[in-house]
């Protein structure tokens, strides 16, 4: 169930993300604690890194792990609080976990590795594996603890960082737009001849990606849909803000666009939070460089590439991506083999970013959908 703790839209999804008080009744205590202390995004270290030492201290594993990732959500990259954080995040995840057994793999990139984590099934005749990644803030420890909500969905799943996501942006490894290349380099090092593909957040928008350049991926799902990066910087801008962004990129008027997102990101800590990932996923110093560079990352164009079983997710109040982009998507996709929509819902608690606030719903039809369009391929 989706909380709307504080009224604000980025808190409340980072909380609902981070906590589970429906796992753990003893997380009520600690939100109703730190909420009131959450007043900007600089409290979000202090007052979650206290309480996930505290759940440390008691053994409470899996608590912790999400606790020090909420802790870790708003701090820079290249500071001393996120390296504790994130390193926290998954000391307490692996811990915690009960799950089955997580093969721990490194698969070899661009002159240095991608962390990645390998489920097997215990089912006898094993279905198609998946392939499943993050997007703009993900960590591969996050999701597996996600499909704990699957059960055992008679596949292989394997997990990893791409470059630009968890350990491996902390390696210093840039996210691409072209993420066939690590895909395919996940799948040449697992010697994986044909998969399902499944990316979340800016992840529905890299697994088109994928299937329009990467043969060997027969089925795509995206979790959520997302057509363009300056969605999520425009969606809450007035329209006419946007409009006059976007100008000043077609412009390239680099002044006047480095002090005006600074000056949106001053008064704004969810723009401040969007601007400080963006930087560093990219690898760009500046916003007007990211600006220039974020225009390349888009849908547009690739559609028709798309040949697949296609199934889209949307949360009717995303606030990262504006819900017309589904029917948009869907449209685009003129040669895919099969395309499959659903909207989630206020009434499913499943309307945010990703269903957050009911992954066991969202994740169950996708495993429903995944057997379905098993029976159909060649």
């Amino acid at each position: 169930m989706f909380h709307a703790y504080t009224g604000d839209e980025q808190f409340d999804l980072q909380l609902n993300r981070f906590t589970h008080p429906e796992l753990d009744p003893s997380v009520k205590g600690d939100l109703a604690e730190v909420i009131p202390q959450l007043r900007t995004a600089g409290d979000w270290y202090p007052c979650w890194s206290e309480l996930a030492r505290r759940r440390e201290v008691a053994g409470d594993h899996a608590v912790a792990s999400g606790y020090w990732g909420a802790a870790a959500f708003y701090e820079p990259l290249d500071s001393e609080t996120k390296r504790t954080a994130v390193a926290g995040f998954r000391r307490e995840f692996y811990a915690g976990w009960d799950g089955p057994e997580l093969e721990r793999l490194e698969v070899p990139y661009a002159g240095s590795s991608l962390p990645a984590l390998r489920i097997r099934t215990a089912a006898e005749h094993s279905a198609e594996p998946l392939l499943l990644f993050g997007g703009f803030d993900s960590y591969m420890e996050e999701m597996a603890g996600w499909l704990r909500a699957l059960g055992d969905c008679g596949r292989d799943v394997v997990i990893f960082d791409g470059p630009g996501q968890g350990t491996a942006l902390m390696r210093g490894l840039a996210m691409p737009l072209a993420w066939e290349r690590p895909v395919g380099a996940v799948l040449d090092a697992l010697e994986i001849e044909r998969c399902a593909a499944m990316g979340m957040s800016l992840g529905g928008l890299l697994v088109m990606r994928v299937a329009a350049f990467e043969p060997r991926v027969t089925r795509i799902v995206a979790m959520d849909v997302f057509y363009r990066m300056f969605d999520a910087l425009e969606i809450r801008l007035p329209r006419a803000a946007g409009v006059v962004l976007e100008f000043l990129v077609w412009c390239r008027a680099s002044g006047v666009l480095d002090a005006a997102v600074s000056r949106l990101a001053a008064r704004d800590h969810d723009m401040a939070w969007k601007l400080q990932q963006a930087l560093a996923i990219t690898g760009t110093d500046s916003p007007h460089a990211l600006l220039y560079e974020l225009v390349r990352w888009s849908l547009a164009g690739l559609g028709p590439l798309v040949r697949q079983d296609v199934l889209l997710f949307a949360g009717e109040r995303d606030q990262y991506v504006p819900l017309r982009r589904l029917d948009q998507v869907a449209c685009e996709l003129v040669n895919a083999n099969s395309v499959t929509t659903r909207v989630f819902t206020d009434a499913e608690h499943a309307a945010e970013h990703c269903q957050v606030g009911n992954l066991p719903l969202a994740l169950g039809a996708v495993r429903d959908w995944l057997d379905e369009t098993e029976e159909r391929l060649p």
